[in-house]
């Protein structure tokens, strides 16, 4: 049995309800996986709303507007939200600011 199908199908479902978001946040009539929230015109009070309908859909606590700053294409947005719904924790962005956030070092 292929481990990975699930993860799959979470993802997929999740974009299912995401997109839309985005497109109703945005004002644009569609977006792909690559796409950036604040360079389609995406703004703080945008992912306000994104990020709280998310939370509200899935019952799920994200954090905040971070959740799309640092994962600010759709597709990364996405994953993020698939992990949380399926109770797992989004790896830290490869930059290493979660690691030194929770260390409280700055490094």
């Amino acid at each position: 049995m292929d481990s990975s199908a699930p993860e799959t199908e979470t993802r997929a479902a999740v974009r299912e309800v995401v997109a839309p978001l985005w497109c109703e946040a945005l004002a644009v009539p569609e977006v792909s996986d690559d796409d950036d929230f604040f360079a389609l015109g995406g703004h703080s009070l945008a992912a306000l709303h994104v990020i709280s309908t998310v939370e509200q859909t899935y019952g799920v606590e994200l954090a905040g507007p971070r959740d799309i700053w640092e994962n600010p294409t759709l597709g990364a947005f996405v994953s993020a939200v698939a992990a949380a719904v399926a109770g797992r924790v989004p790896a830290p962005p490869a930059d290493g600011r979660a690691a030194a956030a929770s260390t409280g070092t700055g490094e």
